[in-house]
């Protein structure tokens, strides 16, 4: 899997598409200004705004379009490739590996058991990903692993209403 920048990182609004084998599995719509997400997959779609808590915590908050908290994520004070994310009571662990390219990799929060790796291309740089020598690369980060944690748990929600319904 992997993030793909359609839109130039300077517009106002930047799209971003997560693809598996040429097939869009859900779109995010960030607005930079607003520190807004729009995440659509199939016919669910939601509305998020992150909110950091201050520059030496490394915590951000992550609330719904109604201003609810929903969730939240911590990167690692000490070592910033890792943190945690947890996104309406679901925990997830990941890691941030920049070198030879971007590489997003989130674990379940419980068993440390890898659930989804992500690779992440603009057009600009499709092999590095210049996204991380931005200025403000640490809210695209934040961005997209919120997209990916949301995805998982609306994968996981699909999975549990098809048992439940057996």
């Amino acid at each position: 899997m992997k993030w793909v920048m359609v839109t130039n990182q300077r517009s106002t609004l930047q799209e971003y598409r997560l693809m598996e084998n040429e097939e869009c599995k859900a779109v995010m719509k960030y607005n930079p200004l607003h520190r807004s997400a729009r995440l659509s997959c199939g016919h669910l779609r939601r509305l998020f705004y992150i909110e950091s808590t201050g520059s030496i915590t490394g915590k951000y908050i992550f609330k719904n379009e109604y201003g609810m908290e929903i969730g939240n994520m911590t990167h690692d004070k000490w070592f910033g490739k890792d943190g945690s994310v947890t996104v309406e009571s679901t925990k997830y662990a990941y890691t941030i590996q920049h070198i030879p390219k971007v590489e997003l990799t989130v674990f379940n929060g419980t068993s440390q058991q890898q659930l989804l790796s992500c690779g992440f291309t603009t057009d600009n740089n499709p092999a590095s990903g210049s996204l991380a020598s931005s200025p403000t690369a640490d809210i695209h980060i934040n961005c997209l692993l919120l997209g990916l944690c949301w995805y998982l748990l609306i994968g996981v929600a699909k999975d549990n209403v098809v048992e439940h319904a057996a």
